[in-house]
């Protein structure tokens, strides 16, 4: 989004202006006179007569170098580069040693897209004239295009130093410091171009996208609001500033941003994705995989596009199809971190395992993901022979509890195990038989050999499908915690049935995976059973503070080892998918999980049963949004298991 400019070329040729109409011949002794004229009609910005007087001094001398140099200005500022270019050559040939028509070859052969070249041109200027400061800005705003940041900085700075109130290589230099990942001088440089410039539109434009990625969306907001408010239809700042309104969650906002910027500009590829994403967060499926293909009509070889037109085609449930997508976007730019993350994601979905596992390391390389840094080597299955290891917790509850299961075996292999956990789950799973030591995520860790985070130990032992050690249960509810549950005053009649209906709202696709309680409503009328919430966090207050039919157990609840406890007592739990869905899988108890329509990765496709959890049963929306569908068969199978324990009582 930032914007490469070449510096204004002078027409001015030190030339002395002898007042138009005294010419009495026309010979070699009347070009000076013919060319003052002509520089003054050109520098008036009267082109058509400059050129008029540019030419009848051609026909006097047709190599004269300034007319030719001046025609060449002409064609140029009138975008006629190609024309302009061979102009100028002409009059270099005629006079090589004048550092202004290099430069201004440069120009044209720049505008050409001929960057080489123009590089070479601005060169040849600066070693005839080492202070031409135009030719450094240029020649430093060039090798920046290229990705040679020392060698911009040495121009840049060299232009700064000859001209310091020059707005345009302050903005040059700020866009070079970003590019090294100096944040703060980019923003320093970004803000002294504004000084000098208060309408700079591209210095707005850049110092927005800084706040943005730096995490200060309400300093990207003011920079993009404040360019648009100088030019109204710029269709960039449009776009930046949708990506924060969707960052922010403003999605209506974001989604008028892209329209608006498109509408100034259709055939910009990035927006269409963009609003391609957006209508996805908004669950408008068919529209965003259209924005996307649009985006590709334009743009066929736009990597990001191929990755957002996968991610909306496994919203729609097309698997086979976004891995075509994700593997498009890889062949195009196989450093593409995302593309190999939602690769990694539908393998797993596959059952793929050995190209999901491989894949699901690149989750260390995403900018939301930060890995923990040690010394110690990664253990990636090696022979451990008693040595200390540390496994620890690096996601989600769920995803903790899911690879918890591992923990035997690593120390099958060989390791004396450190655990690292947060601190809801140090009760819990401190009760891992044969643990070195548990650790509270944050605290000090005692000396260890090896480090592996728990995600990565299928990777570690090749794990595949069929090869997922799913014996259950696998976690040990604490003594004191299964106390306190039981002597609660649990009813002796009915099934009792535990209800979870929301996740951790700061998870990314928590909107398809969460429903409100209301959901739950058509179940609350069967007599011949009885409910109790597990619900924490904000969405627990979504049930009514005096609902009849649900007992809330979230007073009882400390940590993870009470909800244990808690479960232990209960004939079943129905929940969306959340921690408790594993918590419940992990104890072996029975568990129905309420899966969207694109669930996540661990549930696989097409199947009720889990090969991760032997006692949950997965109901699928079978379309997206549709929660009245899993809702009405869940009470049907609830009111016929609960016939049947009344019958049985």
């Amino acid at each position: 989004m930032a914007h490469n400019t070449s510096k204004g070329i002078n027409p001015s040729m030190n030339q002395q202006q002898t007042p138009a109409g005294r010419l009495s011949t026309a010979g070699p002794s009347t070009i000076p006179a013919l060319l003052a004229e002509a520089i003054r009609e050109h520098q008036a910005g009267r082109l058509e007569e400059a050129r008029r007087i540019y030419l009848q001094i051609l026909a006097i001398d047709v190599r004269q170098a300034k007319s030719l140099y001046g025609l060449g200005l002409i064609a140029l500022a009138t975008g006629n580069c190609e024309a302009a270019a061979r102009m100028i050559e002409r009059a270099i040939s005629s006079n090589g040693n004048d550092a202004a028509f290099h430069a201004g070859l440069g120009a044209a052969l720049r505008l050409q897209g001929k960057l080489e070249e123009a590089l070479a041109a601005y060169r040849r200027a600066l070693e005839l004239q080492p202070d031409f400061e135009e030719a450094h800005f240029n020649a430093g705003s060039i090798l920046l295009e290229h990705g040679n940041l020392d060698g911009a900085t040495i121009h840049l700075e060299r232009a700064l130093a000859l001209r310091p109130d020059c707005a345009e290589t302050h903005h040059a230099l700020g866009m070079l410091q970003a590019k090294e990942g100096k944040s703060d001088e980019a923003a320093a440089s970004y803000r002294r171009a504004l000084d000098l410039r208060p309408e700079f539109v591209e210095a707005l434009n850049n110092l927005g996208n800084l706040c943005a990625s730096g995490g200060k969306p309400q300093g990207a907001i003011a920079c993009y609001e404040r360019a648009l408010a100088i030019e109204p239809d710029r269709a960039e700042a449009h776009n930046n500033l949708g990506a924060v309104y969707r960052d922010q969650g403003r999605l209506e906002e974001a989604t008028t941003c892209y329209r608006r910027a498109l509408a100034l500009k259709p055939d910009y590829p990035e927006a269409h994705t963009n609003l391609g994403i957006v209508l996805r967060d908004q669950e408008k499926l068919e529209e965003s995989a259209a924005c996307h293909e649009r985006a590709l009509a334009i743009s066929p070889d736009f990597a990001e596009a191929h990755n957002n037109l996968g991610n909306t085609l496994r919203s729609l449930g097309r698997v086979e199809d976004a891995r075509s997508s994700y593997e498009r976007a890889l062949d195009l730019d196989p450093g593409s971190v995302e593309a190999r993350w939602n690769r990694s994601l539908v393998a797993l979905l596959q059952g793929d395992y050995a190209t999901g596992w491989r894949d699901y390391e690149v989750r260390y390389r995403r900018k939301r993901n930060t890995p923990r840094s040690f010394p110690q080597p990664l253990w990636r299955g090696d022979l451990l022979e008693g040595a200390t290891i540390l496994l620890y917790a690096e996601q989600g509850l769920g995803d903790t509890i899911q690879f918890l299961r591992y923990v035997p075996r690593v120390q099958a292999a060989g390791g004396s195990v450190i655990l690292d956990v947060p601190a809801s789950m140090m009760r819990l799973a401190g009760q891992i038989p044969g643990l070195a030591a548990i650790v509270k995520s944050g605290d000090s860790l005692p000396p260890f050999a090896w480090h592996c985070p728990l995600m990565s130990l299928p990777l570690a032992f090749g794990m595949t499908l069929e090869s997922i050690p799913a014996a259950v249960p696998y976690l040990t509810i604490p003594e004191e915690a299964l106390r306190d549950a039981q002597v609660l005053p649990w009813p002796r009649d009915g099934l009792r049935a535990g209800l979870v209906w929301s996740g951790n709202p700061q998870y990314l696709e928590d909107r398809i995976r969460s429903i409100p309680f209301s959901c739950f409503q058509p179940l609350l009328d069967l007599d011949s059973a009885r409910f109790f919430s597990l619900q924490m966090g904000p969405a627990a207050a979504q049930m009514p503070p005096m609902e009849p039919r649900v007992n809330d157990l979230q007073s009882a609840i400390r940590d993870l080892a009470d909800t244990a406890a808690l479960i232990s007592q209960l004939d079943l739990v129905i929940t969306v998918d959340t921690a408790v869905a594993h918590l419940a899988g992990a104890l072996a108890r029975p568990t129905w999980v309420l899966l969207p329509f694109a669930p996540d990765w661990r549930w696989l496709t097409s199947r009720e049963d889990s090969p991760w959890y032997p006692t949950a049963r997965l109901f699928r929306q079978p379309r997206p949004g549709d929660w009245g569908s899993v809702i009405d068969r869940v009470r049907a199978e609830l009111a016929m298991l609960a016939a049947a324990k009344r019958a049985h009582t």
